[in-house]
């Protein structure tokens, strides 16, 4: 049974719904979650104004009245050079599933983690590289393959999957059945009503199955 969680490092509900994908992980171990960072703003060249840290400000005080999450409100990663651009930290968690892909979860997890709460700006490479360090990649290693023409290809593939398939945001859980997706889950979501969501998947997935069809999960980026 094949999920894919459409996410990016930089959105802040993603990192509230971290601990429901979490729990489900935890539960509902025969599930094989397949990653993709769908890209929330590739390339972009917003400074954090004052206006934009209002906007950034307001998202965060939601999603931690959902989650529970904890934001550092005085993002120590903006300067005059930062850009919300995600497109670097979605590279880099393409670089770990390549590399190490039991290991994706957790390195979305440290990105979220430094960014969120530590103010680290995750769109700097030599950052990105202390944090692929933590799971055991060498900063050297992880920067040939970071910089690689084929990482950055791969990553823009993952973008096009995500409008492929119609992700209109993110988080976003979806399947793939007979070559159309279907969402599972679109947006936050606790997790009595996620699991809610997942169960009606399985029961349908299991009924597909036995009267001879089934479920045809794709990467999107082979």
């Amino acid at each position: 049974m094949k999920m894919i969680y459409f996410t990016d490092a930089m959105c802040s509900w993603c990192y509230g719904f971290s601990p429901v994908i979490k729990k489900l992980k935890e539960n509902y171990p025969d599930i094989d979650l397949e990653i993709i960072s769908g890209g929330f703003s590739p390339g972009s060249k917003q400074p954090v104004t004052d206006e934009y840290k209002e906007f950034l400000e307001k998202h965060w005080r939601n999603v931690n009245l959902r989650s529970g999450q904890y934001f550092d409100h005085s993002m120590k990663f903006v300067s005059d050079t930062f850009r919300y651009d995600t497109e670097p930290s979605s590279r880099a968690l393409t670089v770990i599933d390549n590399l190490i892909p039991e290991k994706d979860f957790e390195f979305l997890n440290l990105m979220q983690k430094s960014f969120y709460v530590e103010g680290k700006d995750i769109t700097n490479e030599n950052v990105l590289a202390e944090l692929a360090e933590e799971i055991g990649i060498k900063s050297n290693i992880f920067l040939d393959n970071f910089n690689s023409e084929e990482m950055k290809l791969k990553t823009l593939k993952g973008f096009q999957c995500s409008r492929k398939l119609g992700v209109e945001g993110f988080p976003t859980l979806l399947s793939l059945e007979n070559g159309v997706a279907k969402i599972i889950s679109h947006g936050y979501q606790d997790y009595d009503n996620l699991k809610t969501a997942v169960d009606n998947w399985l029961k349908c997935t299991t009924v597909s199955q036995n009267s001879g069809q089934s479920c045809k999960g794709s990467s999107c980026q082979s």
